[in-house]
């Protein structure tokens, strides 16, 4: 199949607590329980994302922003994507709709905390009273660290 926004929903990020390995899925459990109790609102917008995902996200990304030539990009098991699909500026579009499709922001890596399954991207709203960084120190005390550069990111070692 050839490059383009119809590889987006295939190998879907997960959003469950459930798919993050241990201890950090307890670690977040317990930090999100604190976060409830003290009236926060968290919405969870990414935990494990399968090799597969992170494959296509980071070449559609190298392909689309740096020019990267798409015969040089290698071949995944069980991921037969076409990437050169004629004409540099069609093989450009094509990744920059798959770029478009999984809304990246940041050129994602080929290995990274989601894709060992150590880290959760998450939205948190309400805690009363708490600033960032306060809510940060509280996430610490937990075992999940804010990465203060990406705004949804935490994992277990702030990377």
């Amino acid at each position: 199949m050839i490059a383009g926004r119809s590889w987006c929903g295939l190998y879907p990020t997960s959003v469950a607590i459930e798919d993050l390995i241990e201890p950090f899925r307890t670690n977040v459990a317990r930090f999100l329980s604190d976060l409830g109790s003290r009236g926060g609102i968290i919405k969870i917008s990414a935990t494990w994302r399968p090799a597969e995902r992170a494959y296509l996200m980071h070449w559609c990304s190298m392909i689309a922003g740096a020019k990267q030539d798409p015969a040089l990009v290698p071949p995944f098991p069980g991921v037969d994507i076409q990437w050169d699909i004629g004409s540099p500026a069609e093989t450009i579009q094509a990744a920059k709709e798959m770029m478009d499709g999984y809304g990246i922001v940041f050129p994602p890596a080929l290995v990274s905390r989601h894709t060992q399954r150590r880290a959760i991207d998450m939205t948190i709203s309400g805690p009363i009273g708490m600033s960032p960084s306060a809510l940060w120190s509280l996430g610490r005390s937990f075992g999940v660290i804010k990465l203060e550069s990406d705004p949804p990111h935490w994992s277990d070692d702030g990377h």
